[in-house]
């Protein structure tokens, strides 16, 4: 990978997009920033980068402002841009939330492209992921181009998780508990009044790991 990547702030709430997608909800930055590719026993690549939300690739602009991809390889670590961390984890980048020195809320983002709409024999209907305009490069890998899917219905969600050392947990009382044990009991009340927590309400999840954080 040659050189490459960004930051802000930005949560989406779950959304069906009827009109077609947003730049904003394609990447998971608003525009191509600078930012930097972390390696194992490697020197990091440096440059303008965006990731793609459909396809989790790093994306960005050759000497001919063509885009071009670099898919998520096995000794990258964590991709900064602009202040923000994204970590790669079975070939999906979460978005990072610090809360504490060894805990962050993660947030996934999934995108899904409608293009067919067919009924199912119970009158349901079945979506299919989108066929695009494919370029290949390097070793044939495939990839999505927002001009070729601008005007596609889609289907957004954002997921928060745990994040701590460099695993991913569920929003389980254990491991809110295993993340902030100075709040082990404030955690066991929540989940005895509430039973599970809503991993589609990142604003509420990270507002709570804060909470909790400070105890």
């Amino acid at each position: 990978m040659a050189s490459l990547f960004w930051g802000v702030l930005c949560l989406l709430q779950a959304q069906d997009g009827k009109g077609g997608i947003s730049k904003e909800v394609f990447y998971l930055m608003p525009d191509m920033a600078q930012g930097s590719v972390q390696f194992v026993g490697k020197a990091p690549a440096t440059g303008k980068f965006n990731i793609c939300a459909i396809d989790n690739t790093i994306r960005y602009n050759d000497k001919d402002g063509t885009e071009l991809m670099v898919e998520i390889e096995d000794d990258m670590t964590s991709v900064v841009i602009g202040g923000v961390t994204f970590v790669p984890v079975d070939k999906v980048f979460y978005r990072l939330y610090p809360i504490t020195g060894d805990a962050s809320v993660a947030v996934k983002r999934d995108v899904l492209l409608l293009t067919d709409s067919k009924t199912s024999g119970y009158g349901m209907e079945s979506q299919t992921t989108a066929v695009t305009n494919i370029m290949g490069m390097q070793d044939g890998a495939r990839y999505y181009l927002f001009e070729d899917n601008k005007d596609v219905p889609y289907r957004m969600t954002e997921s928060a998780f745990l994040y701590r050392g460099d695993t991913v947990l569920t929003l389980s009382k254990r491991s809110f508990q295993r993340c902030f044990p100075n709040a082990k009991d404030a955690i066991d009340a929540w989940f005895s009044q509430h039973k599970k927590m809503d991993p589609t309400k990142v604003e509420e999840v990270i507002a709570l790991c804060r909470e909790w954080a400070a105890m």
